[in-house]
């Protein structure tokens, strides 16, 4: 439980900065833990917790769609000096990719 309770705590972390802008981590993060918890309700160990990590990852779907609704996230992710495009690129393919959903 501690394991899957610290991946929260971490992404609450990434958003908690006082002097840096956080806008742009909302993606990556999100996504982040996203992949964590889907490993982790694939893995046997963490069968009691499956229905709560179904909960979690339900509403980070549900936050992860309203995203779409508001492009500053990814205005702040292609404005960000380090991933601009790259990170969209990578994470959702080139415009080929895009255009075939």
């Amino acid at each position: 439980m501690r394991a899957v309770i610290s991946d929260a705590n971490n992404v609450q972390k990434c958003f908690s900065a006082e002097k840096h802008p956080t806008l742009w981590h909302v993606v990556p993060v999100l996504e982040e833990l996203q992949t964590s918890w889907e490993a982790k309700k694939a893995d046997p160990r963490y069968k009691p917790y499956h229905p709560a990590i179904e909960r979690g990852l339900a509403k980070i779907r549900k936050y992860y769609t309203r995203l779409d609704d508001k492009p500053v996230y990814i205005l702040a992710l292609v404005l960000h000096p380090y991933y601009k495009l790259d990170y969209i690129k990578m994470a959702w393919g080139g415009p080929e990719e895009q255009e075939a959903e």
